[in-house]
């Protein structure tokens, strides 16, 4: 019984962890720290292992929830309101950005392309007397 609740804290507080990280980053790449982004990504990870390890034991046990994992998982949903738009957000932001550089990467290697294929088949030389 202990084992779940545990579990159930973890992931809250593992949500709150992500809701702060995921506020201080900017939605322009250039702009944050080294750094920012693993850890978020590293939370992110931490809290699906305790989601699924949760899951995992309910699963088990055929589990009913007290009123006290009632107020817990209220805001856990709270939470993930808060969140969910706000790492969507991000996610996009990054996505287009990296398109943009992707597509700057082509447009570059097009134009430097287009003058490493000098022909030297033949030459024309303009004689002037």
């Amino acid at each position: 019984m202990v084992l779940y609740k545990n579990e159930l804290t973890k992931v809250l507080q593992l949500t709150e962890e992500v809701y702060k990280q995921a506020k201080t980053i900017h939605s322009n790449m250039k702009d944050n720290e080294d750094g920012k982004l693993d850890e978020l990504q590293s939370l992110l990870e931490k809290r699906g292992q305790a989601i699924l390890r949760l899951d995992a034991f309910i699963q088990k046990q055929g589990h009913q929830w007290i009123p006290e994992d009632r107020y817990i998982i209220e805001q856990l949903k709270e939470l993930e309101i808060k969140l969910q738009p706000l790492i969507t957000g991000l996610y996009n932001s990054f996505s287009n950005q990296m398109k943009r550089i992707n597509q700057t990467k082509q447009a570059s290697k097009k134009y430097i392309g287009a003058y490493q294929m000098v022909s030297t088949d033949g030459s024309f030389i303009d004689k002037r007397n």
